[in-house]
């Protein structure tokens, strides 16, 4: 009987455990935005949507096609060098000549991501950079490399990150590819952080055109952001969103000549979004979860109590003529 109380012990104190979740895991669909639904909805096997206080459930993306990206929007490159976008999405060109001429010389696939992210930057990067090869192989007569077809920019979201730092996490995503195609990546794919430290204007200039939304969590010290490869034309405008972490080649094949006509297309994928919900940061939850452990705690201290008084009163019976207690 003392075995099943500490079972019994056991099963409540689990219950009594708080929630730590992400809204949305690998591979899962997007979950419905907080504002669609009240948590009573919820079912059984649900995670509960965060409240309306919780300051990262705004995050999503709005999606603009035929939204132009501020081309004098200012950066440094991974390198130091102080650059437009413009001059990125136009290297021929001077610094700016995009906004005059209109005109870029290749498609661009635009990330937002960090060095620091926990896990979704990482992942999705892996997931670009494991596709990247597979585009590049000949298909209907015709191959798709990066740095020759196509370029790739991927703007920092923190605004003090250091250039080593981004550095190293461009390096790592060419190390992936095929040897023979890591030159031509270095030139074709671009890491921007802020053109002053701390100064994150132009990164949210960039992510506003392109509806991408993001916002700071100070009490985990990351970003809350959703995962999305926008793809902007010749032109600098969006032709396209695919969301997730693994993309299909065909897909990307796909977006890529759309980008290059500037012709726009529907998004494709499922939304994944970066952040960590605790209820304990916005409610009484906490407490609750408190007085439940001291609950199950004194349960279970009167039940072992009455158990050992039984035990000490039947060791104390006598014994009946036959050897058995009365």
């Amino acid at each position: 009987m003392i075995r099943n109380a500490l079972l019994v012990l056991a099963g409540v104190l689990a219950s009594a455990q708080p929630v730590l979740a992400h809204p949305d895991e690998q591979g899962a669909p997007e979950a419905p935005r907080p504002d669609d639904r009240q948590a009573g909805e919820a079912g059984d096997n649900e995670v509960l949507a965060p409240p309306p206080t919780y300051q990262a459930s705004k995050v999503a993306v709005d999606e603009k096609l035929g939204a132009k990206v501020p081309v004098d929007a200012w950066f440094r490159t991974q390198d130091g060098k102080l650059v437009t976008l413009g001059s990125v999405l136009a290297p021929k060109g001077k610094p700016g000549e995009l906004a005059s001429t209109g005109e870029a010389d290749l498609p661009t696939i635009l990330t937002f991501n960090y060095s620091d992210c926990p896990m979704l930057c990482s992942l999705q990067l892996n997931g670009l950079s494991n596709v990247l090869p597979q585009i590049a192989q000949k298909q209907d007569g015709a191959v798709l490399r990066l740095g020759s077809q196509f370029r790739i920019v991927t703007i920092d979201l923190e605004p003090s990150e250091k250039l080593e730092k981004m550095a190293r996490m461009r390096e790592k995503y060419i190390a992936r590819l095929p040897a023979d195609q890591q030159d031509a990546a270095r030139k074709g794919w671009t890491f921007l952080v802020a053109a002053m430290p701390g100064d994150g204007e132009s990164i949210r200039r960039v992510a506003d055109s392109v509806g991408f939304t993001y916002t700071y969590l100070p009490e985990r010290a990351e970003y809350a952001h959703p995962a999305a490869l926008i793809f902007l034309s010749v032109k600098g405008t969006v032709t396209r969103y695919v969301y997730g972490i693994e993309f299909e080649p065909q897909v990307m094949r796909d977006s890529i000549f759309k980008a290059g006509a500037s012709e726009p297309a529907s998004a494709i994928g499922f939304m994944n979004r970066c952040y960590h919900f605790d209820p304990d940061a916005n409610n009484h939850s906490r407490a609750g979860v408190l007085a439940l452990r001291v609950g199950a705690a004194g349960f279970v201290v009167l039940l072992l109590s009455g158990l050992g008084v039984m035990h000490v009163i039947r060791k104390n019976r006598p014994l009946h003529p036959k050897g058995n207690r009365v």
